[in-house]
């Protein structure tokens, strides 16, 4: 493809004199040239759900228009080869399909799909405690990775492929640890009969509600109080539910 720019734009320089002309030529032709060196890039991210921050394996990651597709494993990781200006779609049965621009994402990603909750009979729910017993201890230890001093020392190495995937597995990893308070408080079973028990909701409105409570305030999800995130949780909730 190159060789054949080439040969063309050199044949067109020697029939034009004009220099603009031959200018405009040779901007086309190093861009045209230029276009396969970011082509393709390796994308690789994680599948939470948006409610319970489970990782989800079996979601089908496809880029749009075109036939490259993956599948998520068993812990919700996924790698895919993209263009920066290709959409990648994320789709499994019982959730909402979504849609990602690449343009302006890094090439590691943590993704949050929102469940199709439907529900067959109705269910008699009893709550027994107002907050969990007890939150565990389930900080995982991310990989030792080479730290920016010693890149100056080992360029070569810090730039490394298994380098830059400790990088990224150890920031998988870290959110994990900051957020593992939070997801241990919204799965537990018997806060979910709490807050149903408490506004009298249907479990497909309190799983509506929960996503929506995830994206409105994030940084709940980042705190270690349990006590903190069961008042905002009955704060949104009684604010949510007098409106309707």
């Amino acid at each position: 493809m190159t060789v054949v720019l080439f040969k063309l734009f050199r044949f067109i320089i020697h029939q034009t004199e004009n220099l603009v002309l031959k200018t405009c030529f040779l901007f086309v032709f190093l861009l045209l040239t230029s276009l396969p060196s970011f082509s393709q890039k390796l994308f690789s991210g994680i599948v939470i759900d948006s409610a319970s921050f489970e990782e989800l394996p079996g979601v089908v990651v496809h880029v749009k228009h075109s036939e490259r597709w993956t599948i998520t494993s068993t812990t919700g990781h996924f790698r895919i080869l993209a263009n920066q200006q290709d959409t990648l779609t994320f789709t499994m049965l019982g959730y909402h399909d979504m849609e990602l621009p690449l343009f302006f994402e890094e090439d590691v990603m943590l993704l949050r799909i929102s469940e199709q909750v439907r529900i067959l009979d109705e269910v008699t729910i009893r709550a027994t405690r107002l907050y969990p017993n007890e939150i565990l201890n389930r900080t995982k230890v991310a990989p030792k990775k080479m730290s920016g001093l010693d890149g100056f020392a080992a360029p070569f190495d810090y730039f490394s492929r298994l380098e830059k995937e400790k990088r990224k597995l150890a920031r998988i990893v870290e959110e994990n640890n900051r957020t593992q308070t939070y997801v241990q408080v919204i799965t537990d079973p018997v806060v979910k009969e709490i807050i149903m028990k408490a506004y009298d909701l249907r479990e497909l409105t309190y799983y509506e509600y929960l996503s929506v409570f995830n994206q409105r305030h994030p940084a709940i999800s980042y705190s270690n109080d349990p006590e903190e995130i069961m008042e905002a949780l009955h704060a949104f909730f009684l604010s949510a539910t007098s409106k309707k």
